[in-house]
């Protein structure tokens, strides 16, 4: 049996089985308007619900690109957590080298300075003395031991001088140097530093607006899923109302009522009831929802039959029940059959079925977490217990 759409499922009319009079003929076209009606809102909320679904994948999607987006950032954001750590560790290791790289230099410079005072004292010594040269005090030798005692004394104040300017350059440039480098290392560090640092603040942002976009896009899903839950309470109210407006035709055409008597079975292999009818939690949602019928669990293929003699006025798939048939019994009462699986629907619209006769299979299409059959009986407009008719 092909899939067809709930607007034209609930819009299949059943046979003229005689002819009708003038003012059945009047009543039936007012019913067919009615239906026609009916027909149109059902197809503009289908659309309504499929536009709201759309949106609803689209926003899942983005969702997804969100979350993702915000994972990248806690990683960065530990990774820059991570840096900021080491180079604030680095900086107190290298602050600490440079305290000590100064106090090194401080012991420098009074080192020159012990070196440059004992330059200056010799310097006025000699002044004082007056103008005597290295040579003079050689040739002022009595004899050869003296002159090589006063060269050696010569040397030494010579190699003296050398010795404190060498070491007076060296002190300087060594500890300035290393000074420098420091400085250089630290102003380098403090660099890395404050970017890091500055690289935190822009993902704690990105961070923000992420988890907003999220709340954002959650709160859309909210709405979303009203909407949606409002629309489809509206398709169930449409089907209640084609149900009834079909009913209604059925009795014009065939004036037929139901009498009453226990139903059948509607499966006779399997006596499983999965799921009973009244408030239960939705396998789906998790939310606590009434259950408009009575779910029987039973294999793939088993067979299903009609509950009782009546007229298909539904044979085909229809959202959320999948392949589904409904069966009208006159006296405003019908029973429908949900989840029959593909290939599994016996019977067509319009056809006279007779209770305990095969019309369907067991399956698992549309909303469904396995094969069982969806059972529900209306009175009217009004979902029932079924037990209270299989009992």
């Amino acid at each position: 049996m092909r899939k067809i759409p709930l607007f034209v499922a609930c819009a299949l009319t059943v046979v003229l089985f005689y002819p009708m009079g003038g003012q059945a003929a009047s009543s039936l076209d007012k019913i067919n308007q009615k239906i026609n009606q009916i027909k149109n809102q059902q197809k503009a909320t289908e659309n309504r619900i499929s536009e709201i679904e759309n949106q609803m994948q689209r926003i899942e999607s983005r969702k997804v690109e969100v979350k993702q987006d915000l994972a990248q950032i806690e990683v960065k954001l530990n990774t820059t957590q991570e840096k900021i750590q080491t180079l604030d560790r680095q900086i107190g290791d290298t602050t600490l080298k440079a305290q000590d790289a100064a106090v090194q230099l401080d012991e420098a410079m009074q080192r020159v300075e012990e070196r440059d005072e004992l330059l200056k004292t010799r310097v006025k010594i000699m002044y004082e003395m007056g103008n005597v040269s290295y040579l003079e005090v050689l040739l002022g030798a009595k004899d050869f031991g003296d002159f090589l005692n006063r060269l050696d004394a010569v040397k030494l104040i010579v190699d003296s001088d050398i010795k404190i300017l060498e070491d007076n350059i060296k002190d300087r440039e060594t500890v300035e140097a290393k000074k420098l480098e420091i400085e250089s290392h630290l102003a380098n560090l403090e660099g890395l530093y404050s970017q890091a640092s500055q690289l935190k603040t822009q993902l704690h942002e990105q961070q923000k607006e992420r988890t907003v976009a999220i709340a954002e896009l959650e709160q859309q899903e909210v709405e979303l899923e009203e909407t949606k839950l409002q629309q489809e309470n509206a398709m169930l109210d449409l089907m209640a109302q084609m149900k009834s407006a079909l009913s209604e035709k059925n009795k014009v055409l065939t004036q037929k009522k139901y009498t009453g008597g226990r139903f059948a079975w509607p499966v006779p292999s399997s006596s499983s009831i999965t799921s009973q009818f009244g408030l239960r939690k939705d396998p789906f949602t998790g939310r606590t929802a009434g259950h408009n019928g009575l779910d029987i669990g039973a294999p793939q293929g088993t067979t299903i039959v009609a509950a009782a003699d009546g007229v298909v006025i539904i044979s085909g798939y229809v959202r959320g029940y999948g392949n589904m048939i409904s069966i009208d019994h006159g006296g405003d009462l019908s029973t429908v059959y949900g989840h029959i699986r593909e290939g599994g629907l016996m019977v067509k619209e319009n056809q006279s079925v007779k209770k305990g006769q095969k019309i369907a299979e067991v399956g698992s299409t549309g909303r469904s977490t396995g094969p069982h059959l969806h059972f529900g009986v209306y009175k009217g407009r009004t979902a029932v217990d079924p037990m209270g008719y299989l009992r």
